[in-house]
């Protein structure tokens, strides 16, 4: 015989079924009403260029100044020279990675996020070398994107090395740092001359990255002395060269403050500073003559002949080209090592 089919529920026999169901975990309930904001915490560009209405990973690039990557590599290479060993460490090469762009991408892109009005009329934006030139609402999201990628970053770099705690309070100084040189009510980037030692202190922290990550004492003093010089001197340059767009705009730089002519009777005397630094420290032809080339280099464009906008682009193209094949140099005599 066929058996019967089974009954069919009714409706008032599934509600009272669902009614006995258990609820659903507290913690289920949470991570539903927490995931669309974690999604968008750790949302990131997904185009190379897009159309100019949203961040894209060209202009994020951008944003971190490919064109002074150079600063950091020299900075981060620095204690490591002659430290053949490292070169097969994975903690050397990500933490150089994370110098090129995390970092230069809070340093270069805080700054562009504060300054979007007065870079839209700088006519040296907009490429590799000087930043990006966005709107407003165009890096409405990158803040966020700066701390995402420089906390992942130094958090993988912790993992690897086991130095939590010196890297955790390195990354707390480093965002009050660059907050106090690109943020109100502080904002030492307009408030010259205060953003120099500002800069200074902020880019020594580079140079201290490196010797947690790798295990290493911290560089010589004539390293720091060398440093310092450089990175003042290279300050004032780009001081100098942002000095009528600045001017125009009322922001108190340095070189806005002191004139053009003191602006550029400063950056020789660093440059002559630095100069010294070398001839008394290091006893290196190449750096002796780079230290040299500068300020010829300098004083026959900047107060010899005088140059225009596109010239003096060259001219810092043209050191950093120098710059980077003495890097090499300076890392295989070890001459800045720790």
């Amino acid at each position: 015989r066929r058996r019967p089919p089974p009954a069919q529920p009714t409706r008032r026999g599934a509600m009272d079924a669902a009614a006995k169901r258990p609820p659903p975990p507290a913690a289920s309930a949470f991570w539903r009403r927490a995931r669309p904001a974690l999604a968008a915490a750790f949302c990131l560009p997904t185009v190379w260029k897009g159309d100019g209405t949203k961040l894209d990973w060209r202009t994020l690039v951008q944003l971190s100044r490919p064109g002074w990557w150079l600063v950091h590599v020299w900075l981060y290479l620095a204690p490591t020279g002659q430290k053949y060993d490292l070169l097969v460490t994975a903690r050397f090469w990500l933490g150089l990675l994370y110098a090129l762009f995390p970092l230069n991408l809070l340093v270069y892109g805080l700054n562009d996020y504060t300054d979007v009005e007065l870079d839209a009329n700088n006519s040296r934006k907009g490429n590799f070398m000087y930043g990006a030139k966005c709107t407003r609402e165009q890096i409405r999201d990158l803040p966020r994107i700066i701390i995402l990628a420089n906390v992942v970053g130094i958090a993988v770099l912790a993992a690897i090395s086991g130095h939590w705690l010196s890297l955790s309070l390195w990354l707390v100084i480093c965002f009050a740092v660059n907050g106090a040189y690109n943020v109100e009510p502080l904002r030492l980037s307009s408030r010259g001359p205060w953003e120099l030692p500002c800069v200074v202190f902020g880019f020594s922290g580079v140079t201290a990255l490196a010797s947690i990550v790798n295990d290493l004492p911290w560089a010589p003093l004539g390293y720091w002395a060398h440093m310092t010089c450089l990175v003042l001197r290279t300050q004032l340059w780009t001081e100098f060269l942002d000095y009528e767009p600045d001017k125009r705009c009322n922001r108190r730089t340095t070189s806005t403050l002191v004139g053009r002519t003191w602006s550029k009777v400063l950056v020789v005397f660093f440059l002559v500073a630095e100069a010294a630094v070398t001839w008394y420290f290091f006893a290196d032809l190449l750096m002796r003559v780079f230290s040299l080339s500068g300020i010829v280099a300098f004083v026959a464009l900047e107060m010899v002949r005088g140059t225009d906008d596109r010239e003096k682009k060259k001219a810092m193209k043209a050191q950093n080209a120098l710059g980077l094949s003495l890097v090499f140099w300076i890392w295989h005599k070890g001459l800045f090592a720790a």
